[in-house]
């Protein structure tokens, strides 16, 4: 399982920026729901690395959060909320967002020691953790506006740059000169590295279960 926590950056001298998180993570597929725990912080459990990859890209669109991504077992039965959640994968989700304050983009990946142990063939969770910084870092790059851009395109990879610019109501130019650089193709690709590195710490997860069992 992948535990996402996420904590407000400044939070007290920024405006409360959960509900506007929580409407953007709104379309992501989890098993419990992404909600506001305590103060400024958000967090949500998933078991799809395709989610969870796309999850980090919305929160680096709006580019103000600590991000955490835990990966071990969560104790059964699941919660209905995640403040009742219990298990590695929050333990590791806790320690990777504190850790998160001081580190470079502000994202870290842990993992549950069973899981980086299990994982022989090479280091997933530090790659997938280089894939997601090199996301974040490419979207931090990018003016507020221009980061907006970049994600439609990735939401709707079939939109032309006028459809774009009229969702935004821009110029067509406008859009061009931030698409032309790259940017999306570049985040695109970063997301592709992180679900493969995710997939494979997810299948150490699973066959250490199975060896366990």
């Amino acid at each position: 399982m992948f535990v996402l926590t996420i904590d407000q950056q400044d939070s007290r001298s920024n405006a409360d920026a959960v509900p506007r998180i929580l409407d953007a993570l709104s379309p992501i597929d989890t098993v419990v729901p992404f909600a506001r725990t305590i103060g400024d912080e958000v967090q949500g459990v998933l078991d799809d690395p395709d989610a969870v990859a796309e999850a980090v890209r919305r929160i680096g669109i709006d580019s103000v959060w600590h991000i955490g991504l835990g990966i071990g077992e969560v104790e059964r039965p699941l919660p209905e909320t995640t403040t009742e959640g219990r298990g590695e994968a929050f333990y590791s989700a806790r320690q990777a967002v504190e850790a998160a304050k001081s580190a470079p983009v502000h994202l870290v990946v842990s993992a549950d020691p069973d899981v980086v142990s299990a994982d022989a063939d090479s280091d997933h969770r530090g790659l997938a953790e280089a894939a997601l910084r090199l996301l974040i870092s490419t979207l931090t790059e990018l003016r507020g506006h221009s980061r907006g851009y970049v994600g439609y395109r990735l939401d709707h990879p079939d939109a032309t740059q006028a459809e774009i610019a009229a969702e935004f109501d821009v110029s067509q130019q406008a859009v061009s000169r931030v698409l032309a650089a790259g940017p999306a193709e570049i985040i695109a690709g970063a997301e592709h590295l992180a679900r493969h590195h995710l997939d494979r710490l997810q299948r150490a997860l699973s066959e250490g279960d199975a060896h366990v069992d």
